[in-house]
């Protein structure tokens, strides 16, 4: 039961959004010249517009090829969409699904920083049931805000797995995730909150309302580069990224 409670949100974690990107009638012919000149990030951009269809037809090949230039020229947002590739995120249009070079490629994102790598490599250990190597990259990206990581820490730390359990620490990581997800604790949040401060002692409440009080996030500047989507591609197109 908790593998499957786990599993659930860890298949969620895959479904993230990439960031907006907007209408920019040259970007992709401007990114192009920057890549020739060997821009490893405007071909990352390129991807991207190739990958979703922006400014240019949609052409999954096209966007693999540019994401394993940007990943191979050091790019680590390009490495972590080769990854996405290899997992079969985008239907096994261009590439083969391959759990080994997906998990490859995340792991160059996911140690440069980037939170939904950190995430996703996370959830490559879950599905194996490898709390142990998860737990720490579970811890990475729930310092980043990321909600499901947070969430499942909170599992992790409720049932004991990768470690001893913790009823603090499964409270505060499950009221973290609320609160990065939603903004709020909702009505459906305060019941599972409740059933976990119920059995707790004075001392683990006190432990339990000083974990979520003094938890500080922050994303890293890959991470917020990564949010910047057109924006930074417009930049990078320009000589200025």
């Amino acid at each position: 039961m908790r593998a499957t409670r786990i599993g659930l949100l860890a298949a969620a974690a895959l479904a993230a959004a990439a960031p907006g990107w907007g209408q920019s009638p040259d970007l992709a012919l401007r990114l192009e010249r920057r890549a020739a000149a060997g821009n490893a990030e405007a071909r990352y951009h390129l991807g991207m517009l190739y990958n979703n269809g922006i400014g240019v037809p949609r052409d999954p090949r096209r966007a693999f090829a540019f994401f394993r230039a940007a990943a191979e020229a050091g790019d680590p947002l390009g490495a972590y969409k080769l990854g996405c590739y290899y997992a079969g995120q985008f239907g096994g249009e261009a590439v083969a699904p391959d759990e080994g070079e997906a998990l490859r490629w995340k792991l160059v994102a996911a140690r440069a920083g980037y939170s939904l790598a950190q995430n996703d490599v996370a959830v490559h250990y879950l599905r194996r049931e490898q709390w142990a190597e998860a737990r720490p990259w579970l811890e990475a990206a729930g310092r980043q805000g990321e909600a499901q990581a947070l969430y499942n820490l909170s599992m992790l730390h409720h049932d004991g797995l990768g470690g001893a359990p913790s009823r603090p620490h499964a409270w505060a990581y499950f009221r973290l995730s609320q609160l990065a997800g939603r903004g709020e604790i909702t009505e459906n949040a305060e019941r599972p909150l409740a059933e976990m401060w119920a059995p707790m002692s004075e001392a683990e409440r006190a432990e339990a309302t000083r974990l979520a009080a003094t938890f500080v996030t922050g994303q890293t500047p890959l991470t917020r580069r990564a949010m910047e989507g057109v924006e930074r591609a417009e930049r990078v197109a320009s000589g200025a990224g």
